[in-house]
């Protein structure tokens, strides 16, 4: 997502990329709103830097066919190795959007732009193309959101500051959005899909939380319980891949099925990307 400006001052975000790849199930990737990477413990919500990418800003991260991708604010799409945080340019969207929420799945990369509009990313070179309008309210940067992928399935939070953010189903083929009701979590900045339970990050509150709900439940119901205490201050998104390590940091050197193997049975990817771009003051 595109840097916001508004006036609750000045974006201090973090963007949290989630995933979970050095064989320990609490353990996920992250990657902060600037450029750094490392990993955070999503039962303690502790926090331990890896590396710093060559960028600037960072929009949004998914998981794709054993690949983390990540957005910057220059609208560009790199691969990025889980382990060492190498990143490697892949392309430029070319749609110059404000990110407004990024993920992805084993079905492709997907965003919202600031309109809500759906758009999906060519993980071979960047590009973009709309697939449709999601016929939610346009959040022109306002509102906080995340995008987190399970299957076939894109779940959707929004809600402007101070409201409890409302959980949507959308449709990967067509944008079209299913409203699931409230999460009855206000400032969720990011989501991610870990070990079957969708989890959301709270932002800019004075005490952040982790909050959690079986995804077999958001279509019945929305009710999520809070966990750990967010340490890492302000999130902004995530991707989990429980298991299994996302090593590749370019689609050419994808790691063959015989060595993912060897890293845990079966790649579950559960992708997720918190995206959100709202302005608020520096969190101390």
């Amino acid at each position: 997502m595109k840097h916001l400006k508004s006036s609750r001052a000045v974006v201090v975000g973090a963007l949290l990329a989630l995933s979970a790849i050095r064989l320990c199930a609490n353990s996920v990737d992250v990657v902060f709103y600037d450029n750094r990477f490392g990993s955070i413990n999503d039962t303690t919500g502790s926090w331990t830097q890896i590396s710093t990418l060559p960028i600037d800003k960072a929009g949004g991260v998914a998981i794709s066919n054993n690949l983390m991708y990540l957005e910057d604010f220059g609208d560009n799409l790199f691969t990025v190795d889980s382990i060492t945080g190498a990143a490697h340019l892949v392309g430029n969207t070319g749609l110059g959007l404000s990110i407004g929420a990024f993920a992805g799945g084993n079905t492709g990369l997907f965003e919202i732009d600031w309109s809500s509009n759906l758009y999906s990313i060519n993980p071979a070179t960047g590009k973009g193309a709309k697939i449709g309008a999601t016929g939610l309210v346009a959040n022109n940067g306002a509102f906080d959101t995340s995008l987190s992928m399970s299957g076939g399935s894109l779940y959707y939070t929004a809600g402007r500051a101070g409201q409890a953010d409302e959980l949507y189903l959308l449709n990967p083929a067509t944008a079209a959005a299913t409203d699931l009701g409230s999460t009855g979590v206000t400032g969720i900045a990011g989501s991610a899909l870990v070990n079957g339970q969708l989890e959301l990050y709270q932002y800019g509150q004075s005490t952040n939380y982790i909050y959690s709900a079986p995804v077999n439940t958001l279509e019945d119901s929305t009710h999520f319980t809070r966990g750990a205490v967010l340490q890492a201050q302000i999130i902004d998104g995530g991707v989990a891949v429980p298991n299994a390590a996302v090593t590749s940091a370019s689609p050419e050197n994808t790691p063959e099925p015989a060595t993912i193997a060897l890293a845990g049975f079966g790649l579950l990817v559960v992708a997720v990307v918190l995206r959100r771009r709202r302005v608020l003051a520096p969190v101390n």
